[in-house]
């Protein structure tokens, strides 16, 4: 491709605290699969390459209003070069998604009042983020699992990484220090090392993006699912096999895991099999680098779109066995239960899940708390 000015710029600037890498998008060695291999949009290896050198000039392109923030395309580069972090940006400098600063509820998510549920001493320290009403979390982290640990929430403590399904790319990150100064001081007054996080954007913004911005994190962040893989192998002697088949939603913040070591697949397949759950994915078309997102950032907007893609995802599921559907991301289940269900097959959050197997109530929330309003 030219060489411009813009892309000079780019090269140097790396898009500041993006993680869109100029010096990588080299046309030559790739063949555009960064959007050809996209399942949202139909673009050949030509087109693609206009539409990208277009947002590196600075122009408009059409991707940016098709692209459903997946983040999918960051692994379909061979070149890592992260092209999405490109569109998000071209996003967020455009408006081009039109979604007011104040859309209800994201915006509310930011300030969420503080909350605390206090353990016991020696218990785990549980962030919920500010999205602990999208799905009633403070009801599923009940039971022996959680019964000592401490929950945390609220504004203070939210990454902010729904923002970039909002075409607002830049909040989690300028916020970053902030929220790793709010945890760290958090961590010191309960008096721990590790803190557990409910959203798997929390962690990935804590792990892989703190790394690439080269800010530390004085405590460990742990996802809820080691958490949760953890205590059951540490009890065994608790679990009653479920004998079922499950598909399960990878949320798109999982595209943010590291490269190396065990990620969020490694530590949920892990539970499943403890729990007597066989996993179909690997009978699935739309698994792994091919998973489908569940369309929360266009679910308003494109109403009928998401539904197009939330059918193919579900009708995937049962076609590979799946008798049910597992959850780990409150907003992928918050927009695909009621989908699930009408599609007949049930949704379940992963502590519902798990709770199943050790024989506890699900409680009013069930299992994927049908009834209770996103806030």
């Amino acid at each position: 491709m030219k060489e411009s000015k813009n892309r000079s710029f780019l090269s140097e600037k790396r898009l500041s605290h993006m993680g869109f890498d100029a010096a990588k998008c080299d046309f030559s060695r790739c063949k555009g699969e960064c959007l050809t291999k996209c399942p949202y949009v139909s673009y050949d290896e030509k087109e693609t390459k206009e539409q990208i050198s277009a947002l590196i000039n600075g122009e408009m392109a059409p991707i940016l209003k098709e692209c459903i923030t997946c983040a999918a395309c960051n692994e379909y580069c061979p070149l890592g070069a992260n092209p999405w972090d490109l569109i998000l940006w071209r996003q967020e400098q455009t408006q081009v998604l039109g979604i007011p600063n104040n859309a209800k509820p994201a915006s509310d998510w930011l300030v969420k009042p503080k909350i605390v549920r206090p353990g016991k001493p020696g218990g785990a320290l549980i962030s919920l983020c500010g999205i602990y009403e999208v799905v009633p979390q403070q009801e599923f982290l009940t039971g022996i699992m959680f019964d000592e640990t401490t929950l945390i929430g609220g504004g203070d403590y939210c990454c902010g990484f729904t923002e970039t399904h909002l075409g607002r790319g830049s909040r989690p990150y300028e916020f970053l220090p902030t929220l790793v100064k709010n945890l760290a001081d958090a961590a010191k007054e309960y008096g721990v090392s590790e803190i557990v996080f409910t959203h798997d954007a929390c962690y990935n913004v804590l792990t892989t993006v703190a790394i690439q911005d080269r800010i530390e994190v004085p405590f460990k962040p742990v996802h809820i699912l080691e958490y949760i893989r953890n205590w059951l192998r540490d009890h065994k002697d608790k679990i009653t096999p479920l004998n079922m088949k499950m598909a399960y939603q990878g949320g798109c913040t999982t595209r943010y895991a590291a490269k190396e070591g065990e990620i969020w697949r490694d530590w949920l397949e892990e539970i499943l099999s403890l729990i007597g759950v066989t996993c179909v994915e690997d009978k699935r078309k739309y698994t792994g680098d091919n998973r489908l997102c569940c369309c929360c950032s266009i679910f308003h907007t494109q109403h009928e779109r998401a539904m197009k893609f939330q059918h193919m995802n579900i009708q995937d599921a049962i076609d590979a066995g799946a008798e049910g559907y597992c959850f780990i991301c409150p907003a992928c289940v918050s927009v695909m239960r009621m989908t699930c269900k009408e599609m007949n097959l049930t949704p379940y959050y992963i502590t519902q899940l798990v709770k199943m197997a050790l024989k506890e109530d699900l409680g009013k929330a069930g299992t994927a708390a049908f009834g209770y309003p996103v806030k």
